[in-house]
């Protein structure tokens, strides 16, 4: 490819040309296709684009993904989605969805009181771009009652990005239903088998992807007994691992307590003890849980809650001080430090502990997807607005300054 036909330029060798721009943040990148012709072909093209993802995710500067939800009633407010304002003015009408993963600069959105009717939407937000899932193919009777998780991530074995939707049914039929997504084909594919026993176990909480590998807290009821399942989306095999008393006792303390961990998934399970937080992190290893980590954190002023991993080491979370006031902090859990790092969240707002992933600016879906207005994309999750408004925020994991204000917005 040469870079000798845009008008009245300067010659770039090729290389130099894409050195630079590899560079470049997402935002700069999308102006820079008006340039010409040539850049634009380059930019969009599926080669620039993976070395521009490796070179972000590779950059240990990534952000969180934080949600907030608001509970002062307030106008409709805008604001840019590359907007440096302070976390002073981070407040707008979202409403209604959640978050269901993030994977190299994608997000899985869809209603937070989930059912076989909620659309879900992945979307690229650096660039405002989307795709609509095709509808479900799981039928339900009227009378049927039943529970649903959803969960997104990427297979690298496949180089497909896989969203996995579990059906628990609880009246009417007592069995499971699976289906997975896949955005190299746009279209959703029913698991047929699903081995016995955990057919007739029952989705209780949490849901997170590992190597492309989907994981559930389930519980079995006829001994009551809870267990981490485990779904494939690869070679589509289920597994299971029986969770040890000490968890079960402390389930539902953490609400994300499924996490993404190095290269399996932990859990996370609360010890209160006054006048200090412990927190047990489990990790899944050769198909058994290990208690790896007691993390013990000094007594502040209210007992601070784990919210996900930063890093393989470091954790997120948050606490309240003296005044009511909520701050992030990063404990590392191999220093056993924790860095307050005193970024205050707004008075009217509070961090929404089940909407919180880790970002990277990526330019996925920029060739070939849904390009729409803030507006439009807002809309096209055609999500039940609630009382309350729910927010995203960027946050920089490096100085926790705020790199993105919002991450969409709401228009008339």
């Amino acid at each position: 490819m040469t870079f000798t036909n845009c008008k009245n330029s300067i010659y770039i060798p090729e290389e130099i040309l894409i050195g630079i721009l590899l560079r470049l943040p997402v935002k700069s990148l999308v102006r820079f296709m008006c340039v010409c012709k040539s850049w634009s072909n380059l930019i969009e093209s599926s080669s620039f684009i993976g070395r521009h993802l490796n070179r972000n995710v590779k950059n240990p500067g990534l952000t969180f993904l934080v949600g907030l939800q608001c509970t002062e009633v307030k106008t409709k407010i805008r604001h840019s989605i590359f907007s440096n304002e302070t976390f002073k003015a981070t407040c707008l009408g979202m409403g209604g969805f959640g978050l269901y993963g993030s994977s190299n600069g994608l997000v899985c959105l869809s209603c937070r009181r989930l059912d076989l009717n909620c659309p879900v939407t992945i979307c690229n937000p650096s660039i405002m771009k989307f795709v609509r899932l095709p509808v479900t193919n799981v039928s339900c009777h009227p009378d049927y009652k039943y529970r649903c998780a959803l969960t997104f991530g990427f297979n690298s074995r496949l180089n497909d990005y896989k969203v996995v939707r579990l059906v628990t049914f609880i009246l009417g039929k007592k069995c499971n239903e699976v289906e997975v997504y896949s955005l190299s084909t746009n279209s959703w594919k029913s698991i047929g088998v699903i081995p016995p026993r955990i057919n007739s176990m029952g989705w209780h909480s949490g849901h997170a992807v590992s190597n492309g590998i989907a994981y559930w807290i389930m519980e079995e009821g006829e001994d009551y007994s809870f267990h981490l399942v485990s779904f494939d989306t690869g070679s589509e095999v289920f597994e299971q691992v029986l969770l040890p008393e000490a968890i079960v006792e402390g389930l539902g303390s953490v609400e994300r307590e499924i996490q993404a961990y190095k290269e399996s998934v932990c859990l996370l399970q609360c010890e209160r003890s006054e006048p200090e937080l412990h927190f047990g992190i489990w990790v899944l290893q050769e198909k058994c849980l290990n208690k790896m980590h007691t993390v013990v954190i000094p007594g502040m002023w209210v007992w601070p809650m784990p919210l996900g991993f930063k890093t393989s080491d470091e954790l997120l979370v948050d606490y309240v001080g003296k005044k009511g006031e909520i701050y992030l902090a990063i404990y590392n859990v191999q220093t056993k430090q924790i860095n307050e790092t005193r970024v205050r969240l707004p008075k009217h707002c509070f961090l929404e502990s089940d909407s919180l992933d880790t970002y990277v600016e990526s330019l996925l879906l920029l060739k070939g997807w849904s390009t729409q207005t803030r507006k439009n994309m807002l809309l096209a999750l055609h999500c039940i607005r609630g009382t309350r408004n729910i927010g995203h925020t960027l946050l920089s994991n490096e100085t926790f300054e705020v790199r993105f204000t919002i991450l969409f917005t709401i228009g008339d």
